[in-house]
């Protein structure tokens, strides 16, 4: 296990890899707890910081699973360098769990973490699984795929009942307890039991959304009517700079882009060393060719109007800063070869 060699306001952090942790990384795990407090309307003991190691293989500690919170004496969580995204999640579980919540049913507390800090956006065309909670309740464990089942439901409990009926289901509701111990605690705290629940959940259910914790935050505004442009640091020290820890150097920012006018747009990046462009959307694409990104062709096709997330990386040690610009071609998206 690695040392814990840096720490936040609310995060302290281990990395078994020979990574400088950057200013950004910090303090967007800070910031992200901080949300998830605000979210729920619940507060971790901020005396007691969150420990994070960041490992080359989460294994030893996570079984069979990428990455892991272990709760009770050892409170700490275990992500891989590979998919350092997982951590959003994972706060997520150490907040609930830290509060005076405490450890509830395991679908509740997955959906939790999996609303407040997952992407579930299905693949155009496709749709996750839809069991009845009667079948996901009362449960040891959480099928993968059930995930974004659990997330749904969080968000509908938020939706139809109020954020402070949400908590007060989770407080009800002890990890163990079988489904007529979580039905007693619907009728207290949503005024209505497990079947009532369960059939307004599937006649509506909320949309799935993507990683809160990547698509919040203030949108860059356009340039003018044909130009958005956008100048970033990427030196470690800025504070808005993240490792990707994918390796020793590698760090990205991002920036929010509003597109109303979907279609082709040219995208021209300049920088002082080696860096990369990726736009990701901030919703979930209802078509395989909403986005369409090749790096070498200097353009983008973005099918669908919303707003995009723009994210700047490199690992080259030298590399401190870039701009960027991006504007309509006119042109419509290419033909499949």
């Amino acid at each position: 296990m690695p040392e814990l060699g840096a720490a936040g306001r609310r995060v302290t952090v281990g990395v078994q890899a020979e990574v400088e942790l950057c200013a950004g990384t910090l303090r967007a795990w800070d910031d992200h707890v901080d949300f998830v407090e605000a979210q729920l309307g619940i507060t971790r003991d901020p005396s007691l910081p969150i420990e994070v190691f960041v490992v080359a293989d989460t294994e030893p500690w996570c079984d069979d699973v990428m990455a892991c919170y272990i709760g009770g004496w050892v409170d700490a969580t275990f992500v891989p360098t590979y998919e350092p995204r997982a951590i959003w999640h994972e706060l997520a579980h150490h907040v609930a769990s830290g509060s005076d919540l405490g450890m509830t049913d395991r679908f509740l507390s997955e959906g939790m973490a999996s609303s407040m800090g997952d992407d579930w956006c299905p693949a155009p065309g496709t749709r996750w699984p839809t069991p009845p909670l009667w079948r996901l309740l009362a449960r040891d464990d959480v099928r993968y795929e059930d995930y974004p089942r659990a997330a749904q439901f969080v968000e509908f409990v938020r939706q139809q009942y109020g954020e402070d009926a949400l908590v007060d289901l989770v407080d009800c509701i002890e990890r163990g307890d079988p489904l007529p111990a979580i039905d007693r605690c619907m009728r207290r705290t949503l005024d209505e039991g497990l079947d009532a629940v369960d059939r307004r959940f599937a006649a509506d259910p909320p949309p799935h959304h993507p990683n809160p914790a990547l698509c919040r935050g203030p949108v860059t505004p356009w340039h003018d009517d044909e130009t958005w442009s956008f100048e970033a640091k990427l030196a470690c020290e800025d504070p808005a700079v993240l490792n990707t820890f994918r390796s020793p150097h590698g760090r990205e920012t991002s920036a929010l882009l509003e597109i109303t006018e979907p279609g082709r747009y040219a995208v021209a990046l300049h920088a002082d060393g080696e860096a990369t462009v990726e736009i990701e959307p901030c919703f979930c694409p209802t078509d395989d060719a909403s986005l369409d990104h090749d790096p070498e062709s200097g353009s983008v096709w973005l099918g669908e109007p919303g707003r995009y997330r723009v994210v700047f990386q490199t690992s080259a040690p030298s590399t401190s800063r870039l701009a960027v610009e991006l504007w309509p071609t006119g042109e419509g998206p290419r033909e499949p070869v």
